[in-house]
């Protein structure tokens, strides 16, 4: 069943028209998430009796996209993941609240964390068809999941700066073989931020300032110049407001395999995102893991990471896959 839908009075998407066929859904109609308000969000009650929910961007009547964003981030995360990049006018943008974080409901006691189910409820509540899964960092096992579960209720799936628990060998340098590599804490960027900026005032171009030189160079040049615009350190301090009861959650290794160990998709279309320094994980580590797989591709941000600055290309993409299952 639906819980009531509300309006988040922070910051969020509004709605658009929809593009009325697939040769017009990547027209310039578009909208920058920094412009507008109030996202609408709901949540429904899955069998245990939680609630899981989530906010939507763009679209009421797009092509449906769901977003798990890594662990430590909710379903605000698109006001900074989108930070002054235009949203496809066909994409409706759902972004989901993971148990225990923001307004879902932590896994009771003796409960078990279960995605794939979780997701399937949702998309069977909606009644919207065929999704997208979008997965970033953690979020890929969960995407994974769903998409090897249910192939059949899955146009695509997206993987964002997928991390694995060690780098191939293959990829140590000749002339450093026993050299680091930098390392990101469990929740990729959106965590190293956090663990910079400790308890300080999130909106304060001052806090920003001094967490700067605590932060590793990669994440540095990741994170760029934006910290000096207002508004994106309000989308981080809002998104970072909804993990304060993350002890909610259910506990899990920072970084698994899972996404490589079972990616029975079925046919499934798999696109990997990945920047140029992302952490323990290279592109060239993904692309020897993933192979010759067919209908996987990997694409290389030219930045340091795929997390920030080219989600207009990674959502129409994803929302291109649509064009396929309707031909098919």
């Amino acid at each position: 069943m639906y819980v009531r839908i509300r309006r988040d009075s922070r910051l969020g998407p509004s709605v658009l028209p929809a593009a009325s066929s697939y040769l017009d859904m990547f027209d310039d109609e578009v909208t920058l998430l920094s412009e507008v308000e109030h996202p609408a969000y709901g949540a429904i009650r899955v069998p245990d009796g939680r609630a899981l929910a989530w906010a939507e961007y763009g679209s009421a009547r797009g092509l449906p996209c769901i977003l798990i964003p890594d662990v430590g981030s909710s379903r605000l995360a698109p006001a900074w993941l989108l930070h002054d990049s235009a949203l496809p006018s066909a994409v409706r943008l759902l972004a989901l609240d993971r148990p225990g974080t923001g307004a879902s409901d932590p896994i009771g006691l003796g409960g078990q964390e279960d995605p794939a189910e979780d997701l399937r409820r949702l998309v069977d509540t909606l009644a919207v068809g065929r999704v997208a899964v979008i997965g970033i960092g953690q979020g890929i096992d969960d995407v994974f999941a769903f998409a090897s579960r249910y192939p059949r209720l899955v146009a695509s799936v997206t993987a964002v700066s997928a991390r694995m628990t060690d780098p191939l060998p293959a990829r140590r340098s000749l002339r450093r073989p026993f050299g680091e590599r930098a390392t990101h804490p469990a929740g990729g960027l959106f965590g190293a931020w956090l663990t910079a900026l400790g308890s300080g005032d999130l909106t304060k171009e001052s806090t920003w300032a001094k967490a700067i030189p605590r932060m590793s160079s990669e994440i540095r040049a990741a994170l760029g110049d934006r910290w000096l615009e207002e508004d994106f350190r309000a989308a981080v301090a809002v998104d970072a407001e909804q993990t304060q009861q993350i002890w909610g959650t259910v506990s899990r290794p920072p970084a698994t395999n899972a996404w490589l160990a079972n990616p029975n998709t079925e046919g499934v279309p798999v696109h990997l995102w990945h920047g140029q320094n992302e952490g323990l994980t290279s592109v060239s580590d993904v692309r020897s893991a993933v192979g010759a797989r067919p209908g996987w591709e990997v694409t290389a941000a030219a930045g340091p990471t795929a997390v920030l600055g080219i989600w207009p290309q990674i959502l129409s993409t994803a929302a291109s896959s649509f064009r396929a299952v309707s031909a098919a």
